[in-house]
Order: structure tokens, then sequence, then C-alpha cells
């Protein structure tokens, strides 16, 4: 009966515990409900002791609706998407220090995050209308805030009560941002902690937690939110090409903010504390994996350098008198202390200070290519070893213009905030915008570099015509008689030389030995001024001796320029130097391809790099005072020594036909890598295909309705059947491939054909439909015919096999086969 039945199922329902529904129930509504006709109702409530069923009904009451889910999820996407942002921050560590950029990202990922919660957050989407607040009001809102908490923290120094920004104020933020890409690009980075270069990152980090916060509570998308971080990511990639360090950190972040957006907007029921307890681990092997694998994607690792793209900014201003020219004054006036420097330095340390790379004919020039920097100086390029590093602390005392001396190339520097140091990335050379000033104290971390004339014997002169040029011709396009007459005296000097470095020897030597240092010689480095010391006086300073090395050298196509610089100096204590006016010196370097520049010394009583002054005993000139003598350690043969007797050395007949060495070792290695490695990823991937093909075939021929499965079993055995010699023109019929496995196979096995040609004959031509245990059936058979083959005796040879199946025609014509028709 229908009431006992009811009632059956409620007292059944009741006494298992608590009330659970069906699968498919009915809405049920609390109270009184129509009885059935025997008076028993048709829904018994549950009494007070029957325990956890009030709880359980109530707990249901409160369950979130798919709508609820939804936002709930929405809203904690916002935490990656700020995670992506501040990933977008921490990738700019190349450009800036991290220290400077940490600060700036806190707020800049956060603070909109937080802003566009509270604009068209919870409260706004549960409203009626079930719509956030306008997006117009919400830019506006956003843009108001960045310029108060870019005035907060960059620019508090300007702005009204160290919060609000001004008019002047507002024009100078604007500036910066447009001006900022620009002075990252050409400046050395890492950078300065300016903020006319930090509103970049605050202004892109914003942009990324800004735009990604409005889509994550504005629309349902999964992966849109993560869009605008990704974008604004490759910003500060692209910036940060040839800034020491890599992009790992900023990488793995990425991925994994990433896949925490997609995990957590992901559709579905579960919370979003369960979808995190199972997203969080793989987002977490996926952002170390990317961590691994993405710096050594394309672009990634060395994205493309824009820095040629932009225009140079304008050249540092350098104010003061050349440095070349000011020798002779300061060898007249001695004993004016110029600087001190602290630190561990060997005896015959020289302290660079300017480097004179372009000649007119009248003067060396220094480089004016400065760039701004924030302390770092690039190494220099196509160099095999930097040098060790060295430490100094320089305090400029009477020492005027913009240079900064330095022991070497430097590496880094540090000087107070209110300097600003530039850097000539070919030389090395720092300046200042403003002129130096005593009491100014900086480090700076110098590559001192020794250089072995036994790897600089057969070195090729690098090939850089900048450093060859010389003006031959005058105004009125006549040829300078002068550059012919230095050519002759170059050729004349290095008569028997063979390589670059044995002729930059012995035109050192021949400088020494024919011309006399005097302080009072007359001074000057032109055309004329070289040419009279060259033939006449033959007497001058160190910027004669350096200038006509180097106007020399050029002649011979040997690339070359003029340094000027310091001696060590007078000690004054443990590992100080006073070094004075009189310490003022010049010398040449000549620039060998893979070495670098190396340092030579024309100028007689001067010492060199090994510590031996190369003073010629026949010489009367006196030696200058920034030439102090060290001997070379017992027992250990100097670089003078080397270098004298690469001087005096008549090349082997053996050496006769050898190619200088160019510091390159010929075609690189990867040129030869890359065929190689495209050969054998082909051959291994034809190998792959060839075996994988008749396996791929035989899967795509078991699939489908039987009827197909059945056709595709029958192709199977023909394609065995041709291993044993059946044709493969396909003009056999079923009946006749039957026959033709009768004869080849061993029994039972052909007698089974005959029964499946049948099959396939009554499929195609009789209109009868295959049930799936034809199907098995048939593919049964196959197996045993395949199995049958392998054990023929009429099988073809191994090699034979191999040389069809590896056939590239053979594997195309399989993969063609379609399963059965």
């Amino acid at each position: 009966m229908t009431t006992g039945g009811t009632t059956s199922t409620t007292n059944s329902r009741l006494s298992h515990g608590p009330w659970t529904p069906p699968t498919a129930p009915a809405p049920q509504v609390p109270g009184p409900q129509p009885a059935s006709a025997a008076g028993s109702p048709a829904f018994v409530a549950p009494s007070p002791g029957a325990g956890p069923i009030e709880p359980k009904r109530r707990r249901n009451t409160r369950s979130k609706t798919p709508q609820q889910m939804q936002l709930r999820r929405m809203q904690w996407s916002l935490v990656p998407v700020a995670g992506l942002a501040a990933a977008v921050g921490l990738a700019y560590h190349r450009v800036f220090d991290m220290g400077t950029v940490l600060p700036v990202v806190a707020v800049a990922a956060v603070v909109p995050v937080l802003l566009v919660l509270a604009w068209s957050g919870t409260g706004r989407m549960n409203r009626p209308t079930g719509r956030p607040r306008p997006l117009l009001g919400s830019l506006a809102f956003g843009a108001i805030a960045w310029l108060v908490a870019v005035s907060a923290t960059l620019y508090r120094d300007h702005a009204l009560g160290s919060v609000v920004p001004g008019p002047a104020l507002l024009r100078r933020i604007g500036g910066d941002v447009v001006d900022a890409p620009r002075g990252v690009l050409t400046t050395v980075l890492p950078a300065s902690g300016d903020a006319q270069l930090l509103v970049l990152v605050s202004l892109s980090v914003w942009l990324a937690a800004y735009a990604g916060a409005e889509l994550a509570l504005r629309t349902h998308s999964v992966a849109l939110p993560a869009l605008p971080g990704l974008l604004l990511l490759a910003a500060p990639v692209v910036l940060s090409t040839g800034a020491p360090g890599d992009n790992t950190l900023a990488i793995a972040v990425a991925v994994g903010a990433t896949g925490l957006i997609l995990v957590g907007r992901a559709p579905g029921r579960r919370t979003p504390v369960r979808t995190l307890s199972v997203g969080v681990p793989l987002t977490a092997a996926l952002a170390v994996l990317a961590a691994f694998a993405g710096p050594s994607l394309p672009g990634v690792g060395s994205p493309p350098d824009l820095r040629d793209q932009v225009s140079p900014p304008a050249p540092v201003r350098l104010i003061g008198v050349n440095p070349l020219d000011r020798i002779s004054a300061w060898l007249l006036t001695p004993d004016q202390p110029l600087f001190t420097v602290e630190g561990a330095a060997p005896e015959d340390r020289y302290w660079r200070l300017a480097v004179m790379d372009r000649y007119d004919g009248t003067s060396w020039y220094p480089a004016t290519e400065l760039r701004p920097t924030g302390g770092r100086v690039p190494a220099a390029e196509g160099v095999e070893d930097a040098g060790a590093r060295s430490n100094m602390q320089v305090t400029l005392d009477r020492l005027d213009g913009v240079w900064l001396p330095a022991a070497d190339r430097p590496d880094r520097v540090s000087v107070p905030d209110d300097v600003d140091v530039a850097v000539d990335p070919a030389s090395g050379v720092l300046a200042t915008g403003d002129p130096l000033h005593p009491g100014l104290t900086y480090e700076v971390v110098s590559r001192v570099k020794e250089f072995d004339p036994d790897n600089l014997q057969f070195r090729a002169a690098a090939a850089d015509p900048r450093y060859v040029e010389l003006p031959e011709q005058d105004a009125s396009s006549a040829p300078i008689p002068d550059v012919e007459e230095f050519r002759r005296i170059a050729i004349e000097a290095t008569a028997g030389a063979t390589f670059p470095y044995q002729q930059a020897l012995r035109l050192e030597d021949w400088l020494r030995k024919n011309q006399r240092y005097d302080i009072t010689a007359v001074p000057g480095h032109s055309y004329r001024n070289l040419r009279f010391f060259l033939e006449s006086s033959k007497e001058g300073t160190s910027e004669q001796f350096a200038a006509a090395f180097a106007v020399l050298a050029r002649t011979l196509g040997l690339p070359s320029r003029v340094v000027v610089g310091f001696s060590r100096g007078t000690a004054t204590g443990p590992d100080t130097w006073r070094v004075d006016s009189g310490d003022v010196v010049a010398w040449p370097e000549v620039e060998f391809a893979g070495v670098g520049w190396v340092p030579f010394f024309p100028t007689p009583g001067e010492a060199g790099r090994s510590g031996t002054p190369k003073t010629d005993p026949g010489n009367a000139a006196p030696a200058p005072p920034q030439a102090p003598p060290a001997a070379a350690e017992e027992g250990e043969q100097s670089r003078a020594e080397k270098d004298q007797e690469i001087i005096d050395q008549v090349r082997p007949p053996a050496a006769a036909g050898q190619t200088p060495d160019t510091g390159d070792d010929g075609v690189a290695l990867w040129w030869w890598a890359v065929p190689a490695a495209l050969a054998l990823v082909f051959a291994s991937g034809h190998v792959t295909v060839a075996y994988a093909a008749p396996g791929i075939v035989r899967r795509r021929r078991k699939r489908g309705p039987p009827d197909r499965r059945v056709y595709g079993a029958w192709r199977q055995i023909a394609d065995r059947l041709a291993e044993v010699g059946m044709a493969r023109n396909g003009s056999l019929t079923a009946r006749e491939v039957a026959e033709f496995g009768e004869e080849r196979l061993p029994e039972p096995v052909g007698s089974r054909l005959h029964p499946l040609a049948d099959l396939v004959n009554d499929l195609a031509y009789a209109g009868r439909a295959a049930e799936p245990s034809d199907a098995d059936e048939a593919w049964h058979t196959a197996a045993e015919v395949e199995r049958a083959v392998r054990e023929s005796d009429a099988r073809p040879p191994l090699r034979a096999r191999l040389r069809s199946r590896l056939s590239l025609r053979r594997i195309v014509e399989t993969l063609r086969k379609e399963g059965g028709r």
C-alpha cells in the first residue's frame, strides 16, 4: 500500500539516524504536509531526540551558492595578483639594487589591490544589481592614489606636507615617467636609486597590480587577471640586458603567482582552501622548474638589447684642462699633494687618471662617451682575464678637474650620494659632472692585470679601426708629409720585427735609446711638436714619449692610445701613499686580441709593470721621480727581462709560417655543434617515427565501431602477409588473400583466414553489420597471423627488414593508411 510504503520509507530513514535527502529530493517545506488516504503523514518530522538532525539542516541552510563560491574565488585570486605584480618589481633587481627596489615594490603591489577591493569589493558585488561601482571612477581613484603614494615615498622632499604633490611636482613626475626608460638604457647598470628612475618601478608594479585586481573582480575569466603582470614583466627583463645577475627569481615568482591565479579561479565547487591545498604544491613545482629552465629559454637569458636603439644622453660636461696638457706644469711644481691612497698595492702600481683615444693631428683627446653609473663599471669586452681585484680608498687633496684616479681598470666605485659618477665603458675611466673638491673620499675596486710576454709574443693586434686612425690630409685635402715621415721612422725602428708585440717592444726600445727625458722640454704633442721631438730636440717629458709612441704605432697598424696617470707615490704609513704632482706620468697602450690593452713604457727611467726600471745605461737622462726602482724576485724572470729577449730574438724558421694568435679559436664550436645537433635530432626522430608508425597505425585500426575494427584487422593481416611475399598493390580479393595466407602460414592459422574473408565480403557487399564479438575475433586472428609471420622462414633477413622500416617512403605510406577502409 502507498501508506505503508510511505511510512516504511520514513521509518527506515529515521531508524538510521539523521535524515538524509534522496538523490534528487523535492523541496521540503517545514510544517504540516498533506496526509494520505489512510491518514498517515507523507512526511514525519523528526523528534527532538533525533540528535544531529537539526544542526545538519542548519548547515545546509548556510551553504554557499555557486555565485558566492565564484565571488570568493575572485577575491582570493587578488593575493596571487599582488604576488605577480611583486614579481614585476623584483625583476628590476638587475636595474637597481634589491634593497632600493623592495620598499617601492611593497607599496606598489599591495596598495592598489586593497584600493580596488575597497572600491568594487564584496559589499558592492552583493548589491541587488550585482555590479561593482563604475570603472571610470576606479581609474580616477587609482591614478590619484598612485600620485599620492609616489609623492610620499620617492618625492617626499618635494611634496606638500611630504605627501601631497603640487603642480610643479606633478609636472616633474610626468617628465620622469617619460624619460625613465631612456635613462635606464643610457646608464651603466645597476643604476643609482634616484627618484627619476625608480618612478618607473613604482608605475610598472602599480599598473600590474591595479589592472590585475580589476580584471579579477570584474570578469569571470580564469587567466585574464594574470595578463597585465606577464606583459609588464617584459619591461624590466628587456631593460636589464647586460646587467649583472639573471632573471631566475623573477621568473620563478611570476610562474608561481600565475599558477595560483589559474588554480584559484578554476571553475568548481571546491572551497578556496581546498583548491589551494591541491594547487599550491603543483604551482611550487612549476615555479622551481621555471627557475631552472627559464633562464635558458630563448629571449629570457639574453633578451634583445635596446641600448643601441635609443639616442645617447647628453655627454657629461668635462670641466678642466686636458690632463695630457698639464704634465709639464705638474712636473715643474712637483710638490703639490694631489691625493692619498689607502690599500695594499704592488710597488710598481700606476694610478690611471684619464685615457686619450682620439687624435686629430693637434692633440690627443679623452673619451667623451661617458655614461652615468650607479657604481658599476662594465668589464672589458673580448678579454680573457679580467685580473685580480684591488680595493683602494682615495682621498682627494689638490687634484682638480673631473677625473677620478683608480688602479688600472675599475670594477666598482662607491662615492658620496651628492656626487654623480660617469664611466667610459670602453676604457673604464671615471669622471664626475662637477669639479673635484678637496676632501672627497671614495672607494674603488679595480681589476689589476699582470701581463705575460710569453702569452703576448705571438698575439695579433686587435682589429679595431677606431684606434689606428690618423689624419693624413690637411684642410685643403693635401697629404700631410709628417705622416709619411712618422711611418718611415716607425718602420726603421721596428725593422726585423715579425709580430705586433715585438713591433711594439722594438718601438719602445728605440724611443728609450734615441730620445732623452727632460722636464724642461717644450710641451705639446701635435704633428709639428712630435716631429721636432723625434728629429731635432730629441728631448721631452712622458707627454712626448707616450704621444710619439702612439702615433708611430698607428702608422704600423697597431691600435694605440695614451694614458695619463701617476706612479705609486710616497709611502706615508702602512699601505698608505701620498701622490704629488711630480708623480704624474703618461704611457701608451696597444690593444691585442683576447688580451686587451697592454701598457708600454717608452720614457727612459720609467718602471714597467714588472717592477724593473727600463733604463738604458747609455742614456744620461735622469730617471723621473715617478719611477721608483723595484727589484724582481730572485730566481724569477721579470717582464722586462722577457721583453728584452723578445726584442733581441730572431724569429726561427719554424715559426716563419706561424699565424698570429688572434685570441679566437677559429670557427666557434657551436657553429659545428648546431648542425650536428640538428642532424642528431633528425636521425633520432626518424628512427623513433619509423618504429612507432606501425604501432600508431595498429591503434588507429583498433578504434571505432565493430565494422571499422574488422576492416582494420583485415588490413593488419594483409600488411603482415606482405612481409612473406604477398603483393602490396591491393589488387587481390579477400578470398585470394586468405588463400595466400593458407599456403604460407601453418595450420590452424591459415585456415582461419577464410571465415574472416567471408565476413569482410559480407560487410562490404551484403550489407551485414558486424558485432563487437566479430571485431574481437578478427583481431584475435590478426594477432595469430603476426605471430606466425614472425616465426616464418619466408620472412626477409633482418637487414632488409630494417632498411624497409627506415625507408622514408614506407614511413609515409604507413602513416597514411586508415584503419580499414
